[in-house]
C-alpha cells in the first residue's frame, strides 16, 4: 500500500508556536471537513491559546526540556480510529542550541485521502518552514531519504519530492532560487519565502515510470542523484 505524509520542518526558535499551531489545526479541520479534532485520550480539542498551550507545556520533555514537546492529535477519536483517520504529529519548542528541528506533520495514509495541494500551500504560509513536502513513503524508502538525512542533516534536501517547498536558505544549498526556477519540473515558482517545486500536475506515484523519470531528471539537475 502506498501512503503519504505531509512534512513541515522549521528552524528551532525556542517557543511552542501555539498561535501557529492553532491556525494549522483549524486548517486541518477545514481541509478534512472535521467537526472537531481529538487528543490521545479521544477528547475533543478546544482550539484556544490557553488550552493548546497547556497541552503542549505538559508534553515538554522533563529530562531534556530543551528538545521541546511532542504531541499527536487526530481527526477521529483514537479509540475509534479507522482507515479514515489523519494523524497530526507535532514536535515544537526546540531550543536553537539543539540539533533537532520543529516539525508539523500530517500522516495522511492512502492516496485517496490526499487533499488539494492548495491546503499544503496555506499551511506553509502559516509556519513559514525552511522545508516542506508531500512524501510518498515507498519513494522515501527506495531513495533512502532517511539514511541521507542521517548523513547530511538538514543542510540540504535529501531528495526532491512530488510537491516540495524550500525557503531561500535551503534553495541556496542546491543553487539558489533563480537556479531552482529553471528546473525541469512541471511547476516551479517563487512562493512564500522561497520556491515551490511540483514535479508533475497530478499526485506523485512512484509506481508510475514517467513520474520517476521526472524526479530523476530534476534530482540530477540539482546534483542530488
Amino acid at each position: 500500500m502506498n501512503t503519504y505524509m505531509f512534512r513541515q520542518r522549521c528552524r528551532p526558535r525556542g517557543d511552542l508556536r501555539v498561535k501557529e499551531i492553532i491556525r494549522f489545526l483549524e486548517l486541518v479541520e477545514e481541509t478534512f471537513k472535521c467537526m472537531s479534532l481529538y487528543d490521545r485520550r479521544s477528547q475533543p480539542l478546544v482550539l484556544t491559546t490557553s488550552e493548546i498551550g497547556r497541552i503542549l507545556e505538559k508534553r515538554i520533555d522533563k529530562v531534556l526540556p530543551s528538545v521541546g514537546a511532542t504531541e499527536d492529535f487526530y481527526t477521529i477519536p483514537p479509540a475509534k480510529r479507522d482507515d479514515d483517520t489523519i494523524a497530526i504529529e507535532i514536535h515544537t519548542g526546540t531550543q536553537p542550541d539543539q540539533p533537532l528541528v520543529d516539525s508539523y506533520n500530517l500522516n495522511i495514509g492512502e492516496s485517496w485521502k490526499v487533499p488539494n495541494l492548495f491546503y499544503f500551500e496555506r499551511s506553509i504560509e502559516i509556519f513559514r518552514p525552511f522545508e516542506a513536502f508531500l512524501a510518498e513513503n515507498k519513494n522515501e524508502t527506495a531513495l533512502d531519504a532517511h539514511g541521507i538525512l542521517q548523513e547530511t542533516g538538514f543542510k540540504r534536501p535529501q531528495i526532491i519530492r512530488g510537491f516540495h517547498y524550500l525557503d531561500a536558505e535551503m534553495a541556496r544549498s542546491i543553487g539558489g532560487i533563480e537556479y531552482c526556477l529553471e528546473a525541469p519540473a512541471w511547476r516551479v515558482e517563487r512562493f512564500c519565502d522561497g520556491v515551490l517545486i511540483q514535479l508533475i500536475p497530478v499526485l506523485f506515484d512512484s509506481t508510475n515510470s514517467r513520474h520517476l523519470q521526472v524526479q530523476k531528471d530534476v534530482m540530477r539537475y540539482f546534483d542530488l542523484s
